[in-house]
């Protein structure tokens, strides 16, 4: 398949932007020819782009699937005041209301809602500790019908005592297991860890040497709320961080905390509306840029608009450091460190259009209406591209949306039966609410 007549971002090393151009995707999900092609035989399927704007598909390095059925519900009683009420009347009550259906309704709503917003991958982080066994097998169901690539892990904790930590550390295990046996690309796999201020160092150990075998890395929470502060010392000490390791927030940790996490090649994983969403703080993106830390971007499960993530990371920061040269750099550094997190989780050459690459790629009603060049991408992006409506979403060259609708499955019946699916779980949250 050939997709033509687009202008084209490529992402690469040296940043090209390609006009009136187009790219070849091959029958076994990858990137060809790229540029402007020779004419092909009648056989050849031709895709025409119209002038509209091609790039790498997004990717979202830290969300939760398991929280969309809850935009809208009501938490009983007076609002949470700080991250700790948020997280034991809303959270932690919502995860141990969920059944195998709700996990992959929720899952599914919130792939296609990914999708529409031309994100390709998804990192996930589960956790529905009354229904823990296979659960990541019912997610990787919907991941597979609305056709993304996604890496699954369980959020082992011991906030529900240990015997519910042992089922964590289990999934965990058996779903690498089964991970490693995928040979299509799509599906990843890593261990899920909670943060260290509800795990134990009985259940860290039990972690690590579980995970010994599958040699995966971890993907936790750290330090997004002062009553995690310390958390990367004791994850250390833990041997929890390391080259694959996904550290998700990193907001109050001190400048002993970045140097470690540099030095050990922890992947930091930002995620700005959340952040302001939940009044944990803002988190000092420079510093830990000038670190020497990796710094990816994520969504917390907050959206599926990864643009808004990248567009509140920049703003966040001006704001934080009163200083308007803050935050533009190292938000765009954050977009494109998301492919190097993703090629360390399972390999996957993703992020950039160049041959050999897999192709995910996102088509986007953007016509620049002015001049568009490798120098001055960055202000297209914050200002310009980031507002583009998504017209087609291409993964491993196959269409998951066309003409801004998702083709591989019916929206509209997905979203009545999750109507129907919340109305069930939102009754047993609001009983867990007054047990």
């Amino acid at each position: 398949m050939i997709v033509a007549n687009a202008r084209i971002l490529t992402f690469d090393a040296a940043d090209r932007v390609l006009d009136s151009a187009g790219v070849e995707i091959r029958a076994d999900g990858s990137l060809g020819a790229i540029g402007k092609l020779p004419a092909r035989g009648k056989t050849e399927r031709v895709i025409d782009a119209g002038g509209r704007l091609l790039m790498p598909a997004l990717i979202n390095c830290h969300t939760h699937l398991y929280s969309t059925l809850a935009r809208g519900i009501a938490i009983p009683g007076r609002a949470p005041r700080n991250f700790p009420e948020i997280l034991r009347r809303l959270w932690w009550r919502l995860d141990r209301a969920l059944n195998e259906d709700d996990m992959y309704h929720s899952a599914l709503v919130g792939l296609i809602d990914s999708a529409k917003c031309g994100v390709a991958t998804l990192i996930d982080h589960h956790s529905s500790p009354n229904a823990c066994a296979g659960s990541l097998d019912r997610i990787e169901q919907a991941f597979r019908e609305v056709g993304l690539r996604g890496a699954l892990c369980y959020e082992t904790t011991d906030r529900n005592g240990s015997r519910k930590a042992l089922e964590g550390i289990r999934e965990n295990v058996r779903f690498l297991e089964r991970a490693r046996k995928f040979r299509d690309g799509m599906i990843g796999a890593s261990f899920g860890l909670h943060a260290a201020f509800t795990l134990s160092d009985s259940t860290l150990r039990a972690c690590v040497e579980a995970n010994q075998g599958a040699g995966a890395g971890f993907h936790v929470h750290v330090a997004e709320d002062g009553c995690d502060r310390g958390a990367v010392r004791r994850l250390a000490r833990a041997g929890v961080l390391g080259e694959r390791t996904l550290a998700a927030h990193c907001l109050h940790v001190s400048g002993a905390d970045m140097a470690t996490l540099a030095r050990r090649h922890v992947k930091i994983v930002h995620n700005p509306q959340s952040n302001c969403n939940n009044a944990v703080g803002a988190a000092r993106l420079g510093e830990l840029v000038r670190s020497g830390a990796t710094v990816g971007l994520g969504s917390d499960g907050y959206s599926p608009r990864l643009w808004e993530e990248f567009q509140t990371a920049v703003h966040v920061q001006k704001v934080r450091t009163r200083d308007p040269r803050a935050g533009f750099a190292e938000a765009c550094a954050a977009l494109r460190n998301n492919r190097e997190i993703v090629r360390g989780i399972w390999g996957m050459d993703v992020g950039r259009i160049q041959a050999g690459a897999r192709a995910d790629l996102v088509l986007l009603d953007y016509f620049p209406p002015t001049p568009l060049r490798s120098e001055n991408i960055a202000g297209h992006l914050l200002f310009g591209i980031a507002h583009a409506p998504v017209n087609s979403l291409l993964v491993n060259g196959r269409f998951v949306v066309r003409n801004g609708q998702c083709v591989t499955v019916d929206e509209r019946a997905v979203a009545e039966k999750a109507a129907a699916q919340t109305k069930s779980l939102w009754r047993r949250f609001e009983n867990l609410c007054h047990s």
